[in-house]
């Protein structure tokens, strides 16, 4: 007869692996918790932007944005009052000087032409016939003097005749002293004519400066009138662009009224608004690269604005390269003002929120890449998207450049 032997189970086996278990368990508890420690804020990587500490040439610059503005602008005025019956051009169209933009009209400005032509054309008619009738009457008057000097001339040669034969005894004394009278009285008649002849003269050249006057003063408002009728044709007075046409066909215009403004489109300048915390690094002279949009142009700083307004300070960028064909007026540009270059430094993206040459607190990625830790970081100069660091940071250091204001109050932020 078989006995059959009954077999145990391996309770012992199962009592160890759950030990085993159990303390695989208690010990990354217990890890955890001490990793968890270890950090007073747990983040995801994913919602940070780091950027990696460099060493090298570094360039300091400012950032403003602005537009284009003509430096030579030019407003047109009416000099005299109409009515505008024409535009010949319109905002935007090039003009060359002497190009007609506008036409005014005024019918009594005509007329009162029309007037002053015909009053002059009367007038130097009128001066010409007058003219002629005293050249004549001072030729008759030099007639007269011709004919005096010849009845003195003849009665001295009567009378030197006369004196020589009065010695002799062939003339008696009366007839002598009759030749010497008729001497005396055509000389007076010869000097008589002479201070008329002379008086005629002066009349006729004061006649002649008075009879002048009245013309010029004739021909003067004609040429005024005639002045006024031309600008009744308003044209460019340089090569330009035509900005702005404020006046519609058919307003009345005024003296002085604005009808366009012109400005020169070779000849454009930027203006840029840097903030003011930034503006006491810009200087004249500083080389400045002006972006279009779609080219890249270089200038100089030509002028800083004395005053701020809403916390900036315009800027006014001359350019030494020549301008491309899409620069116009009122276009917007951002420009770049390089201050300066330092050969050799540290430097990092520029993390939000931080001021050049101060003290801030950033977060720096630990060795393992597990923690940020936070330090205390003395930036220098700054430029568009860069900032030097001072000390604080080693190169190949990795920091949050990120908003990072919200962990202002954690020493230790732990990577989930």
């Amino acid at each position: 007869m078989d006995i059959r032997i009954a077999q145990k189970k391996p309770h012992r086996l199962k009592q160890y692996l759950l030990l085993v278990s159990v303390g695989l368990v208690s010990i990354f508890a217990s890890y955890y918790l001490w990793y968890l420690g270890q950090a007073d804020l747990g983040i995801d990587a994913d919602t940070l932007v780091l950027d990696e500490v460099k060493r090298g040439k570094f360039t300091v610059s400012v950032q403003g944005s602005g537009v284009l503005v003509p430096d030579n602008i030019e407003w047109l005025s009416a000099s005299v009052e109409g009515t505008l019956v024409k535009r010949a051009v319109k905002p935007g169209h090039p003009v060359k000087k002497g190009d007609l933009i506008v036409e005014l009209g005024n019918p009594r400005l005509l007329q009162q032409l029309a007037e002053a032509q015909w009053e002059l054309a009367a007038l130097e008619a009128e001066l010409a016939a007058a003219s002629v009738t005293r050249e004549s009457t001072l030729q008759q008057q030099k007639s007269t003097l011709l004919n005096a000097q010849l009845d003195y001339e003849n009665s001295l040669l009567e009378f030197n005749a006369r004196a020589e034969l009065i010695k002799k005894g062939a003339v008696s004394q009366l007839d002598y002293n009759r030749t010497r009278l008729a001497v005396n009285q055509f000389k007076q008649r010869l000097q008589s004519h002479r201070d008329q002849l002379k008086k005629m003269q002066e009349a006729l050249v004061a006649q002649n400066n008075a009879q002048d006057a009245r013309l010029n003063q004739t021909r003067k408002r004609v040429e005024i009138i005639q002045q006024q009728v031309d600008d009744l044709q308003v044209k460019a007075t340089m090569d330009s662009i035509v900005l702005e046409l404020p006046l519609a066909s058919g307003q009345r215009v005024m003296m002085g009224d604005n009808i366009a403004k012109l400005a020169q489109q070779d000849s454009l300048i930027a203006e840029l608004h840097v903030p003011e915390l930034q503006i006491r690094a810009v200087a004249l002279g500083q080389r400045v690269i002006i972006d279009t949009r779609n080219n890249k142009i270089e200038g100089r700083v030509a002028r800083v604005d004395p005053a701020v307004i809403n916390g900036r300070v315009q800027v006014d960028v001359a350019f030494s390269d020549k301008l491309p064909d899409d620069a116009r007026p009122d276009l917007s540009v951002d420009g770049e003002i390089k201050i300066t270059e330092i050969a050799d430094t540290l430097y990092v993206n520029r993390p939000l929120f931080v001021q050049s040459q101060s003290d801030t607190l950033l977060f720096r990625l630990s060795a393992d890449g597990k923690f940020f830790e936070r330090v205390t970081v003395r930036l220098g100069q700054g430029s568009v998207n860069h900032i030097e660091i001072i000390n604080g940071l080693a190169p190949g250091d990795n920091i949050i450049i990120s908003d990072s204001t919200r962990f202002g109050s954690y020493a230790k932020l732990r990577v989930n």
